[in-house]
């Protein structure tokens, strides 16, 4: 975001960042690979840079879809539609829900950094505002959820006092007079924002006027970021819908779990817990029943015909860990090689082989399986697992592996 006063399209939202529907006339048009760009004599549209987001409205009947600044400060808008032409006079309507967010965000981003170095000694390294939340990049290794808490009741201490917040522009020889919390990118008059006994910062984005206007400033989480610490907040309209949201879901996990809001996370430890044990449980049973149904097998197989090259099975409601335990339990009563699929939960085939007998590599069948059955998987020398698209392809796939391996099928 540009954070100097002279440039060549007016900056009216500087002073006056409410203002959403206005008349004006289209001074420039230009095209590119994206469409038809318009410069206009005046505009209220901010542009995209700095880290916030540019404004979006109409140009008459033609949407705006986005705004830019060229290298010299001139403003264009990206149009889409029936556009106005070089020198027509046309209404321009800035979304004002989407403006409104913006100004929140970035002055509640003011206010949040600056709580950060005063409660934390976290100083702001880069900015970003999105569509819906913002981030906030900090020097320091790591937060807690006390440490964000303070950092939150006084940024939101600065909301409730409903200072003003002033918009002034600044010489360069007179910026020593300001408490800056950062220096200006760049050379000439700077535009700083003020939060009087708080903040000065220079800044050319869309601000409120008063910070009462900011309402709630509310973290929402935080991640270790190339170093430091990336924090993502909401502000105002924004915060509210978040927190609509957030308590929505946690009412309806309550009310499913029969437990109250505040006991949610302790009743789902304990069904996480009660679920890892389970499978503990369902994994042993089912190599205790791979191991039964191998020794079934094999008893079957060589009472039956005897001893062959490679034995398969198409089988019902097996996934491709039951498979692969199917299968290797298997080779361990003696099979020399085994070719087991399931098309369900999910289609998947497994060929496992002995690796005392002597036997075809199954890497080098894993790119032509994995073709057939438009899927992916792979493995080694002795197992391959494949999990197919669909059914019908898992069905390809499986005959060729029986072709591949001279495997023959025995019922399940």
């Amino acid at each position: 975001m540009s954070e100097t006063f002279g440039h060549s399209t007016p900056r009216p939202y500087f002073e006056d960042p409410y203002t959403a529907t206005f008349e004006t006339t289209v001074a420039d048009e230009r095209r590119d690979g994206r469409g038809l760009w318009l410069a206009l004599a005046t505009s209220y549209f901010y542009p995209t840079g700095g880290g916030q987001e540019c404004d979006l409205g109409t140009l008459g009947r033609a949407a705006v879809v986005d705004v830019e600044e060229d290298e010299a400060g001139r403003v264009w808008h990206l149009v889409s539609g029936s556009a106005p032409s070089l020198g027509d006079r046309v209404v321009a309507t800035i979304d004002a829900g989407r403006r409104q967010g913006n100004r929140q965000q970035h002055t509640g981003q003011h206010i949040l950094s600056q709580a950060f170095e005063r409660m934390l000694g976290g100083i702001t390294v880069s900015s970003r505002l999105g569509e819906f939340e913002g981030t906030i990049d900090l020097d320091r290794a790591d937060l807690t959820w006390d440490e964000v808490e303070r950092v939150e009741e006084a940024a939101n201490a600065v909301v409730f006092s409903d200072r003003p917040v002033q918009s002034i522009v600044v010489a360069p020889g007179d910026l020593g007079q300001y408490p800056l919390r950062k220096p200006p990118k760049v050379d000439g008059p700077v535009r700083l924002i003020v939060v009087p006994g708080w903040d000065v910062s220079p800044c050319g984005g869309t601000h409120v006027t008063r910070t009462g206007e900011i309402g709630p400033i509310k973290v929402r989480r935080w991640e270790k970021w190339k170093g430091g610490v990336r924090v993502e907040f909401v502000c105002g309209v924004r915060a509210l819908a978040d927190y609509q949201d957030r308590v929505r879901a946690l009412v309806e996990v309550a009310l499913r779990q029969h437990t109250s809001d505040r006991d949610v996370i302790d009743v789902l430890e304990r069904a996480a817990a009660e679920r890892a044990q389970l499978l503990k449980v369902v994994r042993r049973l089912g190599e205790q029943l791979a191991l039964a149904e191998a020794r079934s097998w094999a008893l079957g197989r060589v009472a039956a015909a005897g001893p062959a090259r490679g034995w398969a099975r198409f089988i019902d409601e097996r996934d491709p860990a039951a498979l692969k335990a199917l299968a290797t339990a298997t080779v361990a009563q003696g099979a020399p090689l085994v070719v087991v699929a399931s098309e369900s939960p999910e289609p998947a085939l497994v060929i496992a082989r002995s690796r005392e007998l002597p036997g075809p590599d199954l890497k080098s069948f894993a790119a032509e399986l994995r073709e057939l059955a438009v899927g992916k998987g792979g493995g080694g020398a002795d197992l391959l697992t494949i999990v197919a698209r669909d059914a019908l392809a898992l069905r390809g796939a499986y005959s060729r592996a029986l072709e591949l391996t001279g495997a023959t099928e025995d019922p399940a």
